[in-house]
Order: C-alpha cells, then structure tokens, then sequence
C-alpha cells in the first residue's frame, strides 16, 4: 500500500512540475508575441499585429493593453485595406475594434485612450443615439469609471486606516482645536468610504454581469420582430453597433438597442464583450 501512495505522490510531483514547466513556456511564448506583435504594428504589418495579440489572448494572457492594441490593429487594418483597393473596414475590422476597446474598458475603464479611440470608431458606425440621462446617472457613472473596482476597494482600506487613526487622535487628544479637526475629517472619511465601496460592488457587479455585444459582420446584418428569418426585418445595424443581450432562443439573440428598440438577431452575429 505504501509503494502505491509513493507512486502516486511522484506522478502528482511530475504533473505539478510539468504544469509549472507548460506555464512558464506559454508566459515566454505570450513575452515573444507581445514583442513581435508591437513590432509588427510598428511596421504597419497589421494583419500579422492582429495575429499575435489574438495568440496572446488565446494564451490566456488578457489585459487592457492587450485589448486596446489588438483594437487599434483591427482599425488600422480595416484603414488600411482601401489602400489596397478594398472596402474600408470590408472584412469585419470595425466590429472586432470596438469589440476590444470595449474589453479593454472593461478591464481598465481609466483607460481614456481607449475611450477616445472608441468613440472614433464608433463614429463609423450606423449605432444610434441613447436615450437621454440623468445628470445624476452621467455624474455616478464617470466616477465609477475613475477607477477599477479594486483600487476602490484598496481606497475603502486606506481611508478606514486613517478614519480609525483619527479616532484614536479624538480619544486621546487633550487639544479641543485638534480633537475638532479629527471629528470633521472623520466625518470625510466616513464618507469617503460609503462612497469607494459603493463604487467598488458597482464596478464589481457591473464588470460580472456585463450583458452587452457588439455586431460581427462585414457590413451590415438583420434584425427580425421575432426569431424567424421569415418575420419582418426591422433594422439593419452595421458591424460595430453595441446592444445589450436580453434573452436566446435556439441560433438566435434578442437584442436591446441603446434607443431601447428591441429585435431579434442571429447570435453568430454578435458577441460578448
């Protein structure tokens, strides 16, 4: 019995050091590509740019750079092509840009150069206007884009230290000027705190449960009043439009537009962001 447990203890040793082993040549494999990749893009060699950072995400390797450079190699790609005496944006290029400015704003939504470069592409598309918001709704929103869910909760953390500091500040101090500036700035950061790890469960919930897509397609694609390809065509979004994702039926996807009309659109031609 002790040989089998001693067998089984040198394959479990062996497998562990050949996962090790594996991971360490795929992290080496993802450095090389990085490299050729930015290489590549440099030399505006952009269709072999976008093989590279799409080996690098399929590695596992996924990070906001890599999604912004990845967008930035679809769009310069889809530029380039009437260069060649193609179509602008001809073979889906625009969709699969603003599919990954929109990955990397989800990974790192303080990415302003991704924001920016989003709206630029956006502007090629055919997406329509959302329905207006709150200045209450605009104001949340671009406060929780200042930062990733985690460096809010890493600010709850650190203004809780300090709010438990002053505390300490206002029981022992015997200076009635220096116990009355510990209680308006524990005040602060109270709520300093309600507020970051508001920010961080928002950010949190709304990166799981992100139900949006962006349309794949070369140019532009249906969208049907039910799942039937026989029942009435309602729209014809291009490649690039972003929607929300409400419900699947079989092969086919019911879609949100941000003016909030719905419609149902094939699922192949749409993907998660």
């Amino acid at each position: 019995m002790r040989i089998i447990y001693n067998i089984i203890g040198v394959v479990a040793l062996a497998l562990f050091a050949c996962s090790k082993v594996v991971a360490a040549d795929a992290k080496t494999t993802a450095e090389a590509l990085w490299a050729e990749g930015i290489e590549a893009y440099e030399a505006k060699d952009f269709r072999s740019a976008v093989d590279k950072f799409e080996h690098i995400a399929e590695l596992g390797y996924a990070s906001g750079d890599l999604y912004y450079n990845l967008a930035n190699s679809y769009f310069k790609l889809g530029e380039q092509a009437t260069e060649e005496g193609l179509g602008k944006f001809s073979a889906g290029e625009l969709g699969r840009a603003v599919l990954n400015y929109h990955r990397a704003l989800r990974l790192d939504p303080t990415m302003e150069d991704a924001r920016y470069n989003l709206e630029l592409a956006v502007d090629n598309t055919n997406d329509t206007e959302a329905l207006p918001e709150s200045f209450i709704v605009t104001i949340w929103r671009n406060m929780s884009n200042l930062a990733h869910s985690n460096s809010w909760a890493t600010a709850s953390l650190v203004m809780l230290g300090l709010l438990l500091v002053l505390v300490i500040f206002y029981l022992l101090s015997n200076s009635i000027t220096l116990r009355m500036v510990s209680f308006f700035s524990a005040i602060i950061l109270v709520l300093g705190v309600i507020f970051s790890v508001t920010f961080a469960l928002y950010s949190k919930k709304k990166a799981q449960d992100d139900d949006r897509a962006v349309v794949i397609c070369n140019d532009t694609t249906p969208v049907h009043a039910s799942p039937e390809s026989g029942s009435k065509v309602i729209r014809q979004p291009s490649q690039g439009v972003t929607v929300r994702v409400s419900r699947n039926y079989g092969d086919w996807s019911e879609i949100i537009f941000a003016d909030g009309e719905k419609g149902w659109i094939r699922s192949a031609k749409i993907e998660k962001i």
